[in-house]
């Protein structure tokens, strides 16, 4: 069972408790669908980790949310957003929109960031994992046998198929992975304070 974000306390990313002070009306909540560990890695003060495979769990609670604040989705560049966009308008959500160009975006522009431990971002994870299978394919279709050059062939479609519809398989089945997955990293998202 998923605890609500509004019942989970804030914390921040050096360990220390930070003091927290309620949102004014009409204050943005920046909610961040990348993975925790890309959240721990560099995130907006404030911010609430919500990883794009969790977000149907926190529908009702954003919903309610929306009411009085707007909600202002986000990313590393703003492939998984376009997803949570669509999946929350879809679910009635009217206030809202998502942070153009991510926390890319954000950090290009000098804007303020919480920084923690630099990890893999989901993005790199499949880019990495693509790269080794392509390799050892290839490596063991020249040395082993013929029919490893299946593996990069079968890469190579699933990479074509990720950049024509803008989803990856691969991408998707990595987020489901515990190292990927909502943890302790999920935040209040009703108070404001160094997450």
């Amino acid at each position: 069972m998923n605890t609500m974000l509004l019942d989970q306390k804030p914390k921040s990313g050096t360990g220390h408790k930070n003091e927290v002070s309620p949102l004014s009306l009409n204050d943005p909540i920046y909610i961040d669908v990348r993975t925790p560990q890309e959240f721990k890695g560099m995130h907006i003060s404030g911010s609430r980790n919500i990883p794009l495979p969790d977000l149907h769990t926190y529908v009702e609670e954003l919903q309610t949310l929306s009411r009085e604040h707007p909600i202002r989705l986000l990313c590393r560049t703003q492939n998984r957003v376009k997803i949570a966009y669509e999946y929350l308008t879809n679910h009635g959500l009217t206030n809202c929109e998502i942070l153009q160009g991510g926390i890319t975006a954000w950090v290009n522009q000098g804007k303020p960031v919480v920084r923690g431990q630099q990890r893999i971002s989901l993005e790199g994870q499949v880019r990495a994992i693509a790269g080794g299978l392509i390799l050892a394919g290839v490596a063991f279709g020249f040395t082993v046998h013929s029919g490893f050059f299946f593996i990069p062939a079968l890469v190579g479609a699933g990479l074509l198929h990720a950049g024509l519809t803008d989803s990856c398989l691969m991408g998707m089945l990595l987020a489901k992975l515990p190292m990927n997955r909502i943890g302790n990293s999920s935040k209040n998202i009703g108070k404001k304070g160094d997450s």
